[in-house]
């Protein structure tokens, strides 16, 4: 049975198993937010960004430069249904990324999770025919120190870097299908605009509000950035 449509953002599971967190380290919580814009971040740490000056966007393309940063990623999985939004693999793996957040990294750190919750999708390149999934949390700045790696072995420490990228945010709740007509058209238009070395071959979506959640506030932005040296 597939999960409902925003199970995987934001839910309050009590995790067991959490490695003992060093008390002077614990919890690890991030007081800046210079650069973060987003205004569906709230009070919530998200990745960094400088809007664009782009007179040739219409409303609702909104550009984007994102800086470099590094996001704790789950491996590819299989869609359920051609869906990247439910599914028994995409829960254990999201309940991965929560642990680490918890304090399952090698250095036993509490982290204030992030939003937003983002889902990348691409054809699997030995199955054209099989959808394959990534989750991945945005890793905030924890200088002087690298990010802790997990303690588990089904999610790793990935990095991105500056990219520009195109968004059309969308209210209410949206199916895979609708994700994948709304980013195919958006790779069109951009075509037209000269928008060149656009990432194609995936789909990509930031969730930031939670299953429970009344439609009226719920909230997607699909998102189409240029191609980077990725590391997924």
């Amino acid at each position: 049975m597939q999960a409902p449509l925003f199970l995987l953002a934001f839910l309050s599971t009590a995790v067991t198993g959490i490695a003992v967190s060093d008390p002077k380290i614990d919890l690890f919580k991030l007081e800046s937010h210079e650069g973060n814009k987003n205004r569906w971040c709230q009070s919530t740490m998200c990745p960094k960004f400088t809007e664009l000056k782009d007179e040739s966007l219409p409303k609702p393309i909104e550009g984007r430069e994102y800086e470099a940063a590094y996001w704790l990623s789950t491996p590819w999985f299989s869609a359920v249904n051609g869906s990247c939004l439910g599914g028994d693999e995409m829960m254990s793996y999201y309940s991965s990324l929560v642990q680490y957040f918890q304090g399952l990294n090698t250095m036993g750190l509490k982290i204030e999770r992030t939003r937003p919750v983002r889902i990348v999708s691409r054809y699997d390149i030995f199955d054209t025919d099989q959808m394959i999934c990534s989750i991945r949390f945005y890793i905030p700045d924890l200088e002087p120190m690298h990010p802790p790696a997990p303690i588990v072995t089904d999610v790793f420490v990935g990095w991105d870097d500056d990219r520009t990228c195109y968004v059309v945010p969308k209210s209410g709740s949206l199916n895979w299908k609708t994700i994948i007509r709304i980013n195919t058209a958006m790779l069109k238009y951009l075509g037209r605009l000269n928008k060149t070395d656009l990432a194609d071959d995936e789909v990509t979506v930031d969730v930031f509000t939670g299953y429970g959640i009344s439609d009226t506030r719920k909230v997607m932005e699909n998102i189409v950035c240029t191609m980077d040296n990725r590391t997924y």
